[in-house]
Formats: C-alpha cells, structure tokens, sequence
C-alpha cells in the first residue's frame, strides 16, 4: 500500500460508487495520478473486491517513467470486469458518449494511452506493454469533394488473450483476434481475424508474422 494515495481513493471511490461499494476501495490510486475530469461513471461487474483496480502503480524501472503522471480523464463509461492494472505514466480518457469496455486480468505495464471517443473493448487476459497508444477517432475531421465526413469514429475491438507489444499504434475500426501478439513498434489500422498469429507492420503493410502461437506471462 505504500504507492497508493489514500485521500485521492477515497475520492475516487465514493465520487463514483454508492457507500456499500465504495467502502471497499475497488479503486486503489497511486501517488502521481492525475485526476483530470473525474466524471462518467463506471460499472464495476463480478465480485467487488479492495484494489481490484490499480491505477498507476510503478512497475517500470527507468527513472523518466518514476516521475511520470498517469492521467484520468473520464467522461463516458468505463466497464471493468475483473482485476485491472494501470501503469504509471498511462493515459485513460473517455468521451462523453463513449463506452470504454476492459475484460478480467487486464493490464498495462505503463506510459500508455487509450484514448475513447466512441467504443473500444478487451476481452479477458490482455496484456499491454509500455508506449501504445489505442484511439478510435482522428478528433479532426477529413472531408470529401461534398464535405461529407470520411473519417468518423469507429470501434476498436480487442479479443480474449492478446498481447500488445510495445510501441505500438492502434487506430479506430479496427478488431483484433484471440490469443494474438501485435510485435512492437507496428502501426495496426486493419482488422486481423485469424488467431494464434503473430501479427506486425505498418498500415496496408501489416502481415501475419508467424501462426499456431501462444503465449504466457
């Protein structure tokens, strides 16, 4: 308990549950998080437990990443639907009419971004590493020859078991697979339907790397 901030999770906690609920502390906040917009709500789904939920801890060892602030910034809904761990330096932020889904075991090693202006979903047992950054909306608006809007805001749908890489991109409409690893430092803007894969590159450029794989803490 000697990261967690004890004023800003009492807070936290009874701003967003009702007394029975908040009482247990399902929400633990760390020292350095920032709490930006603490509005929305969120639905918490299994049993409730204290520290379920872990919102920048350290885990990382590099000294930048020991000063980093990890951000709050919520709108819309958040879902959580088992143990989730936020590391520090992560951003989470959650448009007003968005829905920002997170399966049981979840976890983001830390200096992350998700970013959800419309809807992203995890399934259960996805692991994410340090430097993503997943964003269903551009925010600026492309037209075409009619000024018709070309680039709206579409769902980002992550399977059960996956394993981001680090330094990777995620951009809006795009599904993954389960049991699937995204290799670091790829730019994913397409859907990838087949599981047990290794996937990575860049835009249109994106390839199965390798099939038949798993993968374990």
């Amino acid at each position: 308990m000697q990261e967690v901030n004890l004023l800003k999770t009492i807070y936290f906690n009874f701003h967003y549950f009702p007394f029975k609920k908040a009482i247990h502390l399902p929400v633990l906040i760390c020292w350095r998080s920032e709490l930006f917009k603490v509005n929305g709500r969120i639905v918490i789904s299994g049993p409730l437990k204290t520290g379920m939920v872990r919102f920048g801890a350290h885990t990382l060892g590099t000294q930048d990443l020991l000063y980093s602030r990890t951000m709050w910034e919520v709108f819309g809904t958040l879902v959580i639907k088992g143990q989730t761990f936020i590391g520090r330096g992560s951003k989470i932020s959650v448009g007003k009419d968005a829905t920002l889904t997170i399966g049981e075991n979840f976890a983001i090693t830390g200096n992350s971004e998700i970013i959800c202006q419309k809807e992203i979903t995890f399934g259960r047992d996805c692991l994410l590493s340090w430097d993503i950054l997943i964003m269903d909306s551009d925010f600026h608006h492309i037209l075409d020859e009619n000024e018709t809007v070309i680039n709206a805001p579409a769902p980002i749908v992550i399977g059960n078991h996956v394993w981001i890489g680090c330094r990777n991109t995620i951009l809006k409409g795009v599904s993954i697979a389960d049991n699937t690893i995204v290799a670091a430092n790829s730019t994913i803007t397409q859907t990838i339907l087949d599981k047990n894969c290794v996937i990575g590159g860049h835009g249109k450029s994106l390839e199965i790397l390798k099939r038949n794989v798993g993968w374990k803490n």
